[in-house]
């Protein structure tokens, strides 16, 4: 993945690192979660990057472990099984060490254990596979590894790994204090990469419940990428070739600011003890009413009625995108200050409407 220079705005891309979406890499509905958020992604984003090769991540009572994998042509990856996530469970940590004899030759031992602990979470993830399920015309989903992280970035995430202990909310959700330290490394240092890129990070369920957990009342972390699976439900289960076609379509990038425009409004009111769906719903229905004109003879009759849709999946995808906003552009910064470029960008653009039958094909496409 090219490396960019720090403290730059996102710039419409988002990132799907393996330690965070670890929990959900497991064959069956888990992974088809995370399917769902690339194709949701596909539509919110300009570029999706997935990290390339795999992990093995290990954590207990008395220690954790961590081992990375590159990609290998000559062995697909491949998911892991619920049946391999049990039995990786029922296996405990061993890590031991021996002195090597020579440069560059494997140690042959003694060996010594430095670490044993029963296993609580044996994850295996990789996000290989989906990208034999693209068509060829999926040009914006690219599989590498991010560019190292520059120091203070470094330094972010350090800072940010110290915070854990005296959370209760964190430890009520991940009693054990070294599972929970492993989980909270993994989190901070994707959120790290993401802000140095300049990406969002999509995350599965349970690491946006970390970090939800972890970054409580942090207004430096907004989430984005919620819009569109509330007001369009099954926006998950679009075929590729609808989303290749859709994302043609020359207002893409203008649905993609409104919907960040609905988003900010919508948490606006969520803060104030409002329910955040419901306020989805009406900031869009704004949105459409005030592109349209409040002309009676709309074209896009099917547009008002997007909003209607009952919202099934949509909580699940809360983690679609968190941006990392503070240390990007400045303390204090919170999701309304983002989008009011967009607001502005909108403004000025002719044709406001074209947005609508963006979202109108989207409605149609869905199963």
């Amino acid at each position: 993945m090219p490396e960019r220079d720090p403290y730059v705005p996102p710039t419409g891309n988002v990132f799907f690192p393996l330690a965070s979406n670890a929990h959900s890499l497991v064959t069956g509905s888990p992974v088809g979660g995370v399917r769902s958020r690339l194709k949701v992604s596909s539509l919110l984003y300009e570029k999706v990057f997935l990290e390339a090769g795999s992990t093995r991540i290990q954590a207990g009572p008395q220690g954790a472990s961590w081992w990375r994998h590159g990609h290998d042509p000559d062995r697909p990856a491949e998911w892991q099984t619920p049946r391999g996530r049990k039995v990786g469970r029922s296996a405990p940590i061993s890590v031991a060490i021996a002195q090597k004899t020579a440069p560059g030759v494997p140690a042959t031992g003694p060996f010594h254990e430095v670490l044993h602990s029963e296993t609580s979470i044996c994850w295996l993830p990789t996000l290989e596979p989906f990208v034999h399920e693209l068509p060829s015309s999926c040009d914006w989903i690219v599989l590498g590894h991010p560019g190292d992280l520059a120091d203070e970035f470094k330094r972010l995430e350090d800072l940010w790994k110290r915070r854990d202990d005296a959370n209760g909310a964190l430890a009520r959700l991940v009693p054990e204090h070294i599972v929970r330290s492993r989980l909270v490394d993994s989190a901070s240092h994707d959120l790290a990469v993401g802000a140095s890129g300049g990406w969002d990070v999509s995350v599965d369920r349970f690491h946006g419940r970390v970090i939800g957990a972890r970054f409580a009342g942090d207004a430096t972390i907004q989430t984005h990428g919620l819009a569109l699976p509330v007001l369009v439900p099954r926006v998950g289960d679009l075929d590729w070739a609808d989303i290749a076609r859709i994302r043609k379509l020359k207002a893409i990038e203008r649905l993609r600011a409104v919907l960040r425009e609905v988003e900010a409004e919508a948490f606006d009111v969520a803060r104030s003890g409002g329910d955040l769906e419901s306020a989805m719903h009406k900031a869009y229905t704004h949105k459409v009413a005030d592109a349209s004109g409040k002309v009676h003879r709309l074209r896009s009759a099917s547009a008002m009625g997007v909003a209607e849709l009952v919202v099934g999946a949509g909580a699940g995808y809360a983690t679609t995108g968190l941006a990392l906003l503070g240390p990007v552009a400045g303390a204090g910064v919170t999701a309304v200050v983002m989008t009011g470029w967009h607001a502005r960008r909108i403004v000025r653009e002719r044709r406001q409407r074209a947005w609508i039958g963006i979202m109108d094909a989207i409605a149609a496409a869905t199963p």
